[in-house]
């Protein structure tokens, strides 16, 4: 029996030049390059759109000085991939350890970093991976010492809320009359 044949999708490199800068504001200055080689300036936003989960090549500058050529995405490396590999396929937060379904995930939100590094990655299994996108709850510290830290907005059940205030302070009565008068 003869295996169907599989449809290949085209290579497309698109070569972006842009100015660290610039990427980092959202928006390139007068004196700032942000252009797709062979077709001309484009806004930053154009960038970032093709960015998107894609891997790509990106040219730093500095005028027309190259510092350096980075291949950024929000995809993890094979090299990258391998170390996580290498530090324990189970869920990094701590008490969890699940080896389940697990996904490797950014700690700081790539779209606020636009970087990939390995330091900065974490497995995460599919419910502490929803606690940190959907809920606020985020992964701290150094691989081998990472600390999971809730939502500053979400009160902790083991810490006392603050004190409400004295009922005089209120301007009204406390709800079983004026203490005093007993």
């Amino acid at each position: 029996m003869r295996r169907p044949a599989r449809s290949r999708r085209p290579d497309t490199k698109v070569i972006v030049l842009i100015s660290y800068e610039a990427l980092k504001r959202g928006l390139a200055e007068a004196n700032e390059t942000c252009e797709i080689a062979g077709t001309g300036p484009v806004p930053v936003s154009t960038v970032r759109a093709l960015m998107g989960d894609a891997f790509g090549a990106v040219i730093v500058t500095n005028g027309v000085d190259v510092f350096t050529v980075a291949h950024l995405g929000r995809s993890v490396t094979a090299h990258q991939r391998s170390a996580l590999e290498a530090r324990g396929y189970r869920c990094e937060v701590p008490g969890c350890g699940s080896t389940t379904a697990l996904e490797i995930d950014h700690i700081e939100d790539w779209h606020k970093s636009f970087r990939t590094k390995l330091d900065q990655l974490a497995w995460h299994c599919g419910p502490h991976h929803k606690d940190k996108t959907y809920r606020g709850w985020r992964l701290e510290g150094p691989p081998g010492d990472r600390r999971w830290v809730p939502p500053e907005a979400v009160p902790r059940r083991d810490a006392p809320g603050p004190e409400p205030p004295p009922a005089e302070d209120l301007g009204r009565p406390t709800l079983f009359g004026d203490p005093s008068a007993a």
